[in-house]
């Protein structure tokens, strides 16, 4: 029984350390989606210019991400349902009030149980930084790379060029190292 029980502890370490995927099912659907779009342009990469978006705020107002060029800007792909996720949500708040006029952190909310459960998870977290919503577009999704899990977050520079990729929720430590290696650039 014991055995059992360090095995379980082990998959279960292993989950909340990689990150939250979406299950196989949505997975097929962004695919078919995607085949029945248009092309998406190639993926963008640590290097690469980040692609642009303009989503919805949850107060319904547009977020342009090319309108904040000028600052580094966090982009977090994340939903309420996932453990890593909400672990990172404190250290993306602090670091965007420690950074504020300097850093942008933006939170695209997957959003898989609505926008209300979105609003809800902000309110009761204190989250100050906007959040937008993921408007299932699979295009924006391969135009980042390919998000297998999540969080995935990325860290762009004042000049629109993606700087540092992390999968998985991380210290701020982590994030705030990258950061202040932008800024300082």
């Amino acid at each position: 029984m014991k055995i059992f029980s360090l095995v379980m502890m082990a998959l279960l370490a292993g989950v909340l350390l990689s990150g939250c995927s979406s299950s196989s099912e949505d997975s097929a659907t962004a695919e078919t989606a995607a085949k029945e779009t248009t092309p998406p342009p190639a993926p963008a990469g640590k290097g690469a210019p980040a692609p642009d978006f303009t989503l919805a705020r949850l107060d319904g107002s547009e977020l342009q991400l090319s309108s904040l060029k000028g600052k580094a800007v966090i982009i977090d792909f994340w939903d309420t349902w996932c453990p890593p996720c909400i672990k990172a949500m404190p250290h993306l708040q602090e670091l965007s009030v420690e950074y504020a006029g300097e850093l942008v952190v933006v939170g695209v909310a997957l959003g898989r149980e609505g926008q209300e459960k979105v609003q809800a998870f902000t309110d009761k977290n204190g989250i100050t930084f906007d959040v937008v919503m993921f408007n299932n577009d699979p295009n924006l999704i391969t135009a980042f790379g390919g998000i297998q899990s999540i969080p995935t977050t990325f860290l762009v520079d004042g000049n629109g060029i993606i700087r540092e990729k992390w999968v998985g929720g991380f210290g701020k430590a982590e994030y705030e190292r990258a950061v202040k290696e932008v800024l300082g650039s």
